[in-house]
């Protein structure tokens, strides 16, 4: 029996069942992804549950136009992106952007050490964690659709996230730990040095995916940049139903994170008085988050999408939004709230954020890299604007009422969902068609 064929026996030997596991060649390349993202996404939650206590800080009165800032911010930052990715070698894309990211939030605590007490630099916190940690997250993802084809993507995307999840339940916990004995400034540093680390195993993780599909020379494809015009590439978003589709099925998903974003702020505003309090409780909340999340990757969104195809992979998210939003409507309590919350957002990056990446794997590089990054930063944050400017069509209307809203709109995502994933069933058959013709 030949190497080749002894490192293939176990996965022939399987059958059906373990076809969806990782296939000889892949291991060490998803190690390395799902540890960048482990550390990406440790860093990031360690940020974001002090970015909750800093929103308080700044008033709750003042969160609809820190989001509003938000997103002309993106709208000022997203042409300079592009124009990056354009020009920049993709193995650059990592360690040029997060170096940004890292000295930006390295100056922002020293300036709040040296400033205490202030709104300003708590509300440019705000801003740049909402903002800009959503262009790291899209680049990483958007490194991972460049390098995976979909059928490896269906398979481990899940995985790459569960990494992830790991790493968000590790910084809230060590947030929930020792930010009171440390203080927001170590914690900033602390979370900093996790994003450096982050760039190293993602570089590898880049390379050794090149190695692991047979690239000739995989050293010179990420030497190249994406290249191409950004107005080209508008211009396929916008006469893309399928990109539409992507982007409408976001926006709805970001009005309903809006409207319970304001329904949990005014129940932690009246219910828990200090800082430390509030920062002890969204760590705590983003801690239970990221366990129902990783449990969804491991078990449930690979199989699901290998199994029944995006399409039902895709449509169980809204399905399980439904369900929890109807149960807060029947029981509209402050506990229930916060169980609603931890369930949507468990369902958005344990379900979502995973399958959504893999509808991305059958566009060409350019839609994967500036589509989709005006998809996961403007249009997201313009989806939060969306729901601060309508919410207060409906906050008369009380938990309760606000709920069964909220559960109409899950049921819009429904159908778009379901849509998508057929869409992007045909566009694999004829990706593969297309390979295998190409072999022959």
């Amino acid at each position: 029996m030949s190497d080749s064929q002894a490192d293939a026996g176990p996965v022939a030997r399987s059958g059906a069942r373990l076809r969806w596991l990782i296939a000889p060649g892949e291991g060490r390349a998803l190690l390395d992804a799902a540890g960048a993202y482990f550390l990406l996404l440790g860093g990031y939650y360690m940020l974001r549950s002090l970015r909750e206590a800093f929103a308080l800080e700044v008033g709750r009165d003042q969160i609809a136009n820190l989001f509003y800032i938000t997103f002309f911010v993106m709208m000022a930052v997203l042409p300079v992106y592009w124009f990056v990715v354009a020009r920049l070698p993709r193995r650059w894309l990592f360690p040029s952007i997060y170096s940004f990211v890292v000295v930006l939030f390295a100056a922002l605590a020293v300036g709040m050490t040296v400033y205490p007490g202030g709104r300003l630099l708590p509300a440019i916190y705000f801003v740049a964690v909402t903002s800009l940690n959503l262009f790291i997250v899209s680049v990483f993802w958007s490194v991972m659709v460049d390098a995976w084809r979909s059928a490896s993507a269906k398979r481990l995307f899940g995985y790459i996230a569960a990494g992830g999840s790991v790493g968000a339940i590790a910084g809230p916990a060590f947030n929930a730990l020792f930010v009171e004995r440390l203080g927001p400034t170590l914690t900033i540093f602390v979370a900093c040095v996790l994003l450096l680390l982050a760039t190293v195993l993602g570089r590898r993780a880049q390379f050794l995916k090149a190695v692991s599909e047979g690239t000739a020379n995989p050293r010179a494809r990420l030497a190249l940049p994406v290249g191409g015009r950004a107005i080209d590439d508008l211009q396929r978003l916008v006469t893309s139903p399928y990109l539409l589709a992507i982007a409408g099925l976001i926006v709805c998903g970001q009005v309903l994170g809006g409207f319970m974003y304001q329904e949990q702020a005014e129940y932690v505003a009246a219910a828990f008085a200090t800082l430390n309090e509030r920062a002890a409780l969204f760590a705590r909340i983003d801690l239970a988050v990221n366990v129902l999340s990783l449990t969804f990757q491991t078990l449930v969104v690979g199989w699901v999408a290998s199994r029944g195809g995006l399409r039902a992979a895709l449509g169980l998210v809204p399905l399980l939004l439904i369900g929890s939003l109807v149960l807060l409507a029947l029981i509209p309590l402050g506990a229930v709230l916060i169980a609603t919350q931890v369930v949507r957002r468990a369902v958005d990056y344990g379900l979502f954020k995973p399958t959504r990446e893999m509808l991305f794997t059958v566009l060409n590089p350019e839609s994967k890299f500036k589509s989709k990054s005006l998809i996961d930063t403007l249009l997201q944050r313009g989806g939060d604007s969306v729901g601060q400017l309508t919410y207060p069509l409906v906050a008369g209307f009380g938990l309760a009422g606000v709920s069964w809203v909220l559960a109409g709109v899950s049921t819009v995502m429904l159908f778009v969902a379901v849509w998508l994933g057929s869409v992007f069933s045909r566009a694999e058959r004829a990706s593969d068609d297309a390979r295998s013709s190409a072999e022959s």
